[in-house]
């Protein structure tokens, strides 16, 4: 790993773009092997990689077998590079030797590859192989060279970029599971916030991002990239100013709910909305919201807001604090 220490990765945008699926151990084993190749290269060799290298010292042991079924589940991998003129279904690999009882791995690249990796002139990104290895999230690295792509094409002329992408793009791109396209939530937790943090943590780059709404549902990211020192504090203060109520309404609560909520009659503000959901589960306040609905234009009912409350404060019976202790108190 000491002769890999201060390598690079140099690719195409293309194949930054590409669709596929691997774990973070396959994603590594690429970037160590991709990180082998010269910029004068005009042909793939045969690349080795040792089991140590991927996993490190501390952690590898002499489990043949296991490394065995790692190269053949690579061989099987696809890329999928769409272009204006053709999508390339590609495997990785031409071949993959796993040398019995070493620990090492040798794989030649597909010839395939060979525009999106050897004599690149134009339109690649160059990025630190250990700041790759260093993620924990495999989508983490993917995300970083998609937004390192996008702001370095611009770098010379701007201190920071406005990029923005569809949802559904990230998703399938990304090959995400279906439940991540289906609840935007399990998206935003599990994709775009855990790796925006890896990225902003461990990355020379800062990424704050906005949510994009198409009517009321949340259709694009719009993502913040610049360098730590350039202006990142004002895009900050940009995206907090811009939210409105909806911001704060998780996507996957009710439609009903979330108009009941944001009925003027209730004159709730943004900080109510925060500490609502902060403090309850979304099944208790959609239950609630459920209620008001039914009994809205009900004559008998004479304050919407005196329900909402009451509704609240009996889901309290059993903590130390009510919903008008929340709406008093300041936020630490």
């Amino acid at each position: 790993m000491e002769l890999l220490k201060n390598k690079n990765l140099i690719v195409s945008n293309k194949l930054i773009k590409g669709r596929y699926q691997l774990t973070r151990d396959e994603q590594n084993f690429i970037y160590l092997l991709i990180s082998q190749i010269n910029q004068d290269d005009n042909k793939f060799t045969e690349y080795q990689i040792h089991i140590k290298d991927l996993e490190g010292e501390e952690l590898t042991q002499k489990n043949y077998p296991r490394y065995r079924k790692f190269a053949r589940k690579l061989r099987s991998r696809e890329i999928i590079i769409e272009d204006e003129e053709k999508i390339l279904v590609s495997g990785w690999f031409a071949d993959i030797e796993y040398m019995k009882n070493t620990g090492y791995i040798k794989a030649t690249i597909s010839e395939k590859l060979k525009p999106y990796l050897l004599e690149l002139k134009e339109e690649f990104t160059q990025a630190k192989l250990p700041t790759l290895l260093n993620f924990n999230s495999k989508y983490s690295s993917r995300l970083y060279l998609l937004l390192k792509s996008d702001f370095d094409r611009q770098k010379k002329y701007k201190s920071n970029l406005y990029v923005n992408y569809d949802i559904e793009y990230l998703n399938r791109k990304f090959e995400l599971p279906k439940s991540y396209f289906i609840r935007y939530s399990a998206f935003k937790e599990k994709f775009l916030l855990k790796s925006l943090k890896e990225i902003n943590k461990k990355t020379d780059l800062q990424i704050s991002y906005q949510e994009l709404k198409t009517g009321r549902k949340i259709t694009s990211i719009q993502f913040c990239i610049s360098k730590p020192e350039e202006c990142l504090g004002k895009a900050f203060e940009y995206l907090e100013e811009s939210k409105t109520k909806e911001d704060y309404i998780p996507q996957d609560l009710s439609n009903k709910a979330r108009e009941v909520l944001l009925d003027g009659e209730l004159a709730l503000t943004i900080s109510d909305l925060k500490k609502i959901f902060d403090h309850y589960r979304i099944e208790d306040i959609e239950n609630i919201c459920e209620e008001l609905w039914n009994i809205w234009d009900n004559k008998k009912l004479i304050s919407h807001q005196a329900f909402l409350r009451g509704k609240l404060k009996y889901l309290n019976k059993n903590i130390l604090f009510g919903f008008d202790e929340l709406l008093d108190t300041e936020d630490k």
